[in-house]
């Protein structure tokens, strides 16, 4: 009978670990949220993320975005060794996504200049 019993509260101490464990995740996942572990950040633009994956996907989409930048300035200078002039717009037949990923807003493109800019703030450097 005390076999019984024993493996009994063995479950229960099992049980309870596992749900410890899926906290922990949980917390981790969004972002201990109700501890804040740095200064927090002024939002660039909105809908800026405050979680860490949401952090994280933004900073993907960001480097999306200058690979995007370089691939169409790649483009246009093709262009310009091409024909000797620079395209007077930005070609969506080149097969490059003419919107920034994180803000959805377009591309500028200066066709006197061949410059490839996106507006998203931060994004200025790139």
């Amino acid at each position: 009978m005390t076999v019984v019993n024993s493996r009994r509260g063995l479950v229960l101490i099992e049980i309870l670990v596992v749900l410890i464990i899926l906290g922990l995740l949980v917390a981790a996942y969004f972002g201990l949220r109700g501890r804040p572990t740095r200064k927090p950040q002024q939002a660039q633009f909105p809908g800026q993320a405050q979680t860490l994956p949401g952090r994280a996907i933004q900073k993907g989409q960001s480097v999306e975005c200058m690979n995007n930048l370089r691939q169409l300035r790649a483009a246009v200078e093709m262009y310009q060794v091409e024909n000797g002039t620079y395209p007077p717009q930005l070609d969506p037949a080149w097969g490059i996504p003419l919107k920034c990923p994180v803000s959805g807003y377009p591309y500028r493109y200066d066709p006197q200049t061949g410059r490839v800019q996106c507006p998203t703030p931060g994004h200025e450097r790139y």
